[in-house]
C-alpha cells in the first residue's frame, strides 16, 4: 500500500490537485459549522425578538431590526427592507465559497485524472499487457473521486445554509410586518 501511495504522489500534479482539494474540503467543513451555529443562534434571537414584539410592540435591544427604527426618521416598509437586505448580505457570507467549491471541485479532480491518464498512456510504450497499465489508470481516477468527495458536502452544506438564511429572512419579515401593522 505504501509503495503505491508514494508512486501516486511522485507526480507533482497529483500533489497539487489533492492538496487543493484537501484545502477546499477543510474550509467547506469550517465554513459550514461556523455558519450553521451562528445562523442557528441568530434565528433563535430573532424568534425571541418576534415574540417580544408580538406581546409588547417593542423590539428587544439585541434584535437586528432595532437599529432600523432607531436610526430612521421615517419608519416604513422600505426602511425595514434595507435592514433585511443588510441582514441577508451578512447571513449569506460564505455561501458563495461553498457554491464555488461544489462547482469547481469535480473539474479540479478531472484535471488530475486527465494528467494521470496521459502519464499512463505515455508509459504504455514499454508495457505489453493491460495488467501493467490498469493500476496507472486506477491511480488517475483517485483525483476525480477526491473532487467529488469535496463537491458533495459543499453542495449539501450550501443547501442547508441557504434554508437557514431563508428561515432567518422570513422571521425578519414577520417582525417588519408585525411592527408596521400596529
Amino acid at each position: 500500500m505504501l509503495p503505491e501511495i508514494s508512486k501516486f504522489l511522485a507526480n507533482p500534479i497529483n500533489i497539487v490537485v489533492l492538496g487543493w482539494l484537501g484545502i477546499y474540503l477543510f474550509f467547506v467543513f469550517f465554513v459550514f459549522f461556523y455558519k450553521f451555529f451562528s445562523l442557528s443562534s441568530w434565528i433563535k434571537k430573532e424568534e425571541r425578538a418576534l415574540e417580544t414584539l408580538l406581546t409588547s410592540n417593542m423590539f428587544p435591544i439585541d434584535s437586528s431590526m432595532k437599529p432600523c427604527i432607531e436610526k430612521s426618521t421615517v419608519i416604513n416598509k422600505y426602511s425595514f427592507d434595507a435592514c433585511i437586505q443588510a441582514a441577508k448580505k451578512k447571513a449569506t457570507n460564505g455561501l458563495t465559497f461553498l457554491s464555488i467549491v461544489a462547482s469547481t471541485s469535480p473539474f479540479i479532480g478531472l484535471f488530475g485524472t486527465v494528467v494521470g491518464i496521459l502519464t499512463a498512456f505515455a508509459g504504455m510504450q514499454s508495457v505489453t499487457t493491460i495488467n501493467m497499465i490498469a493500476p496507472a489508470i486506477a491511480d488517475a481516477l483517485i483525483a476525480t473521486a477526491v473532487g467529488i468527495l469535496a463537491a458533495v458536502p459543499a453542495y449539501t452544506f450550501h443547501q442547508i445554509l441557504a434554508k437557514k438564511v431563508e428561515d432567518l429572512l422570513a422571521t425578519l419579515k414577520m417582525q417588519r410586518d408585525v411592527y408596521l401593522s400596529k
